[in-house]
């Protein structure tokens, strides 16, 4: 370096392009060899001769006093030669002189005072080399193109080695840091034994380099020495590296190389004034004036990447800092950064990026913050809007620049055009699909709506299918009617593709015309239809879209049943009659329809027609005109709202608050499972129909949901009860609400029905209440089966004790699932077991077979022992237990076994029996008793029953009366009998 350095002072002070050859020569006798650095410029003068010579003061101290010429200093820059060799020489075009410690300590021994020769002896031999020059006659010769040559033959081996190193060093990159840190060189060559020559050259083809120069005050210097005062001038250089094989050494140039760590991608170059030790920047005010210069050029230097849309943010100091300098001019940087237009907006000018200062940019924080795709779609409308790659935040913040969330810029974004809101909602798309944390930021997003409007959020919008020709979904004049009421849709021409996903999961709502029907802006403005100023507006923008929905040009009746199956509410809109009065839809009719036929005329009236010319029936149908029995279909109804059920019967559900009094009321007011019946589906209007039961009730039955109105049991959690279109049609349908099939068995106390219901499908008629038998019935049977049978009792062709006991052997069976039964008489079993009517308080319920013998208590009503206390509580009845003391009265008896036989067909049975001769309960004979597991009996078939109930196997008294003997035979052929008949 230098050698470099008198290289590029020499060519400086010629005015000439400075170049500098290094050759390593070998030595033929084995020594460690020589090295020639020869270059252009100014020769070696005998002034330069006498400044190498006497003091190390240089003949450049007052030739550069501005600082715009050389940079050596002193002489010091040769001295350093001696590194290397004890014999330097040099040749020019004006002479040669050469330098030899051992000739000076030989002169000195020769010619010298006693005094030198003392201190020569006191120095063992050592002597300054460079303070006494010879004359040089064989010095080397100055190579062609060149004006001087240093000769420097190399000391020893570490001499050679360190002369190495440092070639290798120039010849492998780091001649470019040699040329830009000594301007006035515009080339080095280096040359070494056995490998090609090496040309470093053309500097600025792989870094681009920004000077800078100045001057220092007087008093920027004071204290410094006096070559330092002398030299006013200052000089510094910024160069990055723009080839990738460009690098920088890591350290501050001042300008060779320094111990002073400066790790930036830019290499800086300066006079800075050296320490002592000349390896670091000596604190002071110069150094400071330098570092503010040098961070006003980088600043410069920063502004020039971003005009030629290079990055950079990237070339900005931040983080810890390597040492002094480093911290200083990171700082200085920084400060100037904020008002340095470094950033390049997102947003481009004839193509090419603009660039921004910090304290005027904008930036996401957070997700998006450096997605391409969505800052290229914020860009026009958000001024000075800059990517924010991963890991720059700090440095953003810490430049001044604006830092704004996405939900913050999406609420202060100003409206867009159609696509500019397209290609925003684009570029959210797969944002808003990896993270949540994005799509909860989206919440307030502007989206523009059909009508014009623009609204933040996308919940709850209306997103329409485009219709296959292109056409729009929905008509201006639809549109325009419908938004007065909150129809929110959003303009179909931004929601292409991505765009559309984003809104979904924004909370946008598709299904095309299906979703706008079921908006609730649609149900707004058919309520507020009667009382509008325009009702055929609304009326025809209603229409219109339940067209869309049915199917425009060729309707599709299955599609307009479930609309108006599940849009009950439809049948509110208001429509003009055939004398043109307005009437909600659901009570009017198609002319020349069943409804026309079967629909009372005082509560019905014929729609206009008008309106089924232009719009069909199956589009009338849709909004609730009758052409037939109707359906209701409601996703819940909570039994226990009186609202829900005021709604349901404002819907056409009559009479379904006496419903739910009647068949739930117990349910409801325990409420253990709730309280609401999921999936309800009935018939509407059934008040309404007055004539032609029979089409009526058989086009229900000809559709699915029909018969599922008509059929299905309502569920509440683990009740199951008739629904509310069997119930009423029970109670007002054109039958009694019990009835028997002519072409069944049941009994003929029934009623019978009509022809007609013959037709019907079985679950329809038993649904109706058509009996086939008594052992068919059902919950909803009972009440009227036991109020019939009271009636019928003790009349010729009433019912037998067999038909009791087969309906309460239903009612047993139903007895978990029925309501509770209010029922005023019964028919009952007398004390010998005739069939009588009578008042319910007047019936008994026997607790099991034991209680079964007071025939005494009152008319029975018999159960199986399993169920006799709920069908008691159901039916508010008295058990036998209940009206007797249960005393019992014996004389004492004589204890039995129970033969094993009987133990092999019912195990569990008690092992004995207490044989009593006569036995009484409350003073009335009985047969049996069982008290606290103990069998009292007066034979030997009132022991069999005994202990049958006892052990609940009522089933097996007859067998056990043959087990019970002596009859060793009779007990075998039992068992033969019993045993291969149980499981």
């Amino acid at each position: 370096m230098e050698l470099a350095q008198n290289a590029a002072d020499a060519a400086t002070a010629a005015a000439v392009p400075g170049r500098l050859l290094l050759r390593l020569l070998d030595d033929p006798g084995g020594g460690p060899g020589t090295l020639l650095a020869a270059n252009t410029g100014a020769p070696l003068t005998a002034a330069g001769v006498e400044g190498l010579s006497t003091l190390r003061a240089s003949a450049k101290a007052g030739a550069d006093r501005d600082g715009s010429g050389s940079v050596g200093r002193f002489g010091v820059g040769f001295a350093a030669v001696l590194a290397v060799t004890d014999s330097p020489a040099l040749r020019s075009g004006q002479g040669s002189v050469r330098f030899s410690r051992g000739d000076s300590a030989d002169l000195v021994r020769r010619s010298g005072s006693p005094g030198a020769v003392a201190e020569l002896t006191a120095r063992d031999g050592h002597v300054a080399a460079l303070r006494l020059p010879f004359p040089a006659p064989d010095a080397a010769a100055v190579p062609t193109g060149h004006d001087t040559v240093v000769e420097l033959p190399l000391r020893d081996g570490a001499a050679r080695a360190l002369v190495e190193s440092q070639l290798d060093e120039l010849a492998g990159g780091g001649g470019d840091v040699l040329l830009l840190a000594l301007p006035g060189l515009a080339e080095v060559v280096v040359e070494r034994p056995g490998t090609a020559p090496v040309r470093v050259a053309d500097v600025t083809d792989r870094w681009r380099v920004l000077r800078r120069a100045g001057r220092f005050d007087p008093a920027d210097v004071a204290g410094r020495g006096v070559e330092d005062r002398r030299r006013l001038g200052w000089q510094l250089a910024w160069a990055l590296p723009v080839d990738e094989g460009a690098r920088s050494p890591g350290v501050l140039c001042a300008p060779t190389p320094t111990d002073e760590d400066l790790p930036w991608r830019a290499l800086l170059v300066g006079t800075f004034p050296l320490g002592p030790d000349r390896r670091r920047p000596a604190p002071g005010r110069a150094t400071d004036v330098l570092l503010d210069a040098a961070a006003d050029a980088y600043g410069e230097l920063l502004a020039q990447v971003a005009a030629e849309s290079g990055d950079a943010l990237a070339l900005v100091p931040y983080g810890a800092a390597a040492g002094r300098v480093d911290a200083e001019l990171r700082r200085r940087v920084l400060e100037r950064a904020r008002d340095v237009p470094l950033l390049l907006c997102v947003e481009r000018v004839d193509g090419a990026p603009l660039p921004v200062r910090p304290s005027s940019a904008v930036a996401l924080t957070g997700p998006g913050a450096d997605d391409p795709a969505l800052l290229a779609a914020l860009a026009p409308a958000l001024a000075g809007l800059v990517a924010a790659p991963r890991g720059a935040d700090r440095v953003l913040t810490e430049l001044g620049v604006v830092r704004m969330g996405l939900a913050e810029v999406l609420d202060v974004l100003p409206g867009q055009d159609r696509a500019g809101s397209l290609a925003l909602f684009t570029a959210l798309a797969p944002l808003a699909a990896a993270d949540p944390v994005a799509r909860e930021a989206m919440s307030g997003l502007a989206v523009p709506l059909l009508d014009g409007r623009r609204v933040h959020g996308a919940r709850g919008l209306v997103l329409l299918d485009v219709a296959p020709d292109g056409a729009d979904p929905l008509d201006p004049v639809t549109a325009e009617v419908l938004a007065q009421h909150g129809l929110r849709v959003v303009d179909p021409a931004v929601t292409d593709g991505p765009a559309r996903d984003l809104l979904v999961r924004l909370g946008a709502r598709e299904g095309g015309p299906w979703a706008l029907l079921t908006d609730p802006a649609v149900r707004a403005a058919v309520a507020a239809s009667p009382d509008a100023e325009d009702p055929d507006a609304v009326a025809e923008a209603v229409l219109a879209v339940v067209e869309a929905v049915v199917g425009p040009g060729a309707p599709d009746p299955a599609t307009a049943d479930r609309v108006a199956r599940d849009l009950p509410w439809l049948a509110d809109l208001a429509l003009p009659d055939d004398a043109d009065d307005l009437a909600p839809a659901g009570s009017l009719v198609v002319p020349g329809t069943l409804a026309a036929r079967a629909y009372n005329p005082a509560e019905v009236a014929p729609v206009h027609p008008d309106l089924l010319q232009e719009w069909g029936s199956d589009v009338l149908r849709a909004v609730g005109v009758l052409s037939g029995p109707a359906l209701v279909a409601l996703p819940a109804l909570d039994l226990a709202d009186p609202a829900a059920l005021e709604e349901a019967a404002e819907r056409g559900l009559a009479d379904i608050a006496e419903y739910v009094e009647e068949v739930w009321a117990d349910v409801v007011h325990e409420a253990p499972e709730g309280t609401t019946v999921e999936g309800v589906v009935a018939v509407r209007d059934l008040d309404l129909v007055a004539d032609a039961w029979p089409d009526v009730l058989a086009a229900l039955a000809e559709e699915p949901e029909g018969s599922r109105a008509l059929t299905a049991d309502w569920v509440l959690g683990r009740h199951r009860r008739p629904g509310l279109t069997a119930w009423w049609l029970r109670r007002h349908g054109p039958c009694a609400d019990v009835v028997r099939d002519a072409a069944g068995s049941a009994p003929a106390w029934l009623p019978p029905g009509p022809d007609w219901l013959t037709v019907l499908p079985g679950p329809v008629r038993r649904a109706l209440g058509v009996l086939d038998d008594l052992a068919t019935a059902g919950t909803a049977d009972l009440a009227s089966l036991l109020r019939r049978s009271a009636q019928e009792a003790g009349r010729p062709g009433g019912p037998t004790a067999a038909d009791l006991l087969s309906l309460w052997s239903a009612l047993a069976r139903a007895v978990d699932e029925a309501a509770e039964l209010d029922v005023a008489r019964l028919a009952a079993l007398d004390a010998d077991g005739v069939p009588v009517p009578v008042d319910t308080a007047d019936v008994v319920v026997p607790d099991d077979a034991v209680w079964a013998q007071r025939t005494d208590l009152g008319p029975r009503l018999l159960v199986p022992a399993a169920h006799a206390v709920r069908v008691a509580d159901l039916l508010d009845l008295d058990l036998a237990s209940d009206r007797a003391d249960g005393d019992l009265a014996h004389p004492a008896g004589v204890e039995r076994g129970v033969p094993a036989a009987a133990h092999a067909l019912v195990p569990g049975l008690a092992r004995t029996w207490t044989e009593v001769g006569e036995l009484t309960c409350d003073g009335v004979p009985v047969a049996f008793w069982v008290r606290d597991g103990e069998v009292l009996a007066t034979s030997v078939a009132g022991a069999a029953a005994g202990l049958a109930a006892s052990a609940g196997v009522w089933w097996a008294r007859a067998a056990l009366v043959g087990l019970l003997g002596d009859d060793a035979g009779l007990a075998a052929r039992v068992l033969a009998e019993e045993l291969p008949g149980l499981r």
